[in-house]
């Protein structure tokens, strides 16, 4: 498993949560699954040109935002993301977070084997088939001061 961090990814990053802000939020339905609060994205915002950058043999298969309140119910907590993609892509948007909160990589056994703290404006970019979670099950926050993360999925060419 490969996992790599950057941080100071967005040149601006507080005019693109405002952007974000200024956007509106909906339920995407997969099956019996619901995940809430997403906003899809351009494949051709920043972030995208900056993850195409670092993996330039990749695509973007798909660009999104997630707000997640305190006790929003999220369908999946340890999974994959090997049906979406090659690479998750995490960018951690929330300039104040519990100093608990990113995202915990397990291993084949389903051990935490690898713990990540969000930082803001910092892109943790790993292998989709590692089994993953965040690390706050009940998430955290209050309508702006939700939980905000922008993931990319990438695709090898």
């Amino acid at each position: 498993m490969n996992l790599i961090a950057y941080d100071n990814v967005l040149k601006d990053p507080k005019s693109y949560i405002k952007n974000i802000h200024s956007n509106e939020f909906q339920d995407i339905y997969d099956g019996h699954n619901v995940f809430k609060n997403i906003q899809p994205r351009d494949n051709k915002d920043e972030f995208s040109k900056y993850m195409l950058e670092l993996f330039p043999n990749y695509n973007v298969s798909i660009n999104f935002i997630r707000k997640s309140p305190l006790h929003q119910h999220e369908p999946n907590f340890v999974h994959t993301d090997k049906m979406m993609g090659d690479i998750t892509c995490i960018l951690y948007l929330n300039e104040e977070a519990p100093t608990t909160d990113g995202t915990t990589i397990y291993d084949e056994s389903g051990k935490p084997f690898f713990r990540m703290y969000s930082k803001f404006n910092r892109v943790i970019a790993f292998n989709s088939d590692a089994s993953h979670s965040r690390n706050i099950l009940e998430n955290f926050g209050e309508d702006e001061n939700a939980r905000l993360v922008q993931i990319i999925f990438l695709k090898e060419k």
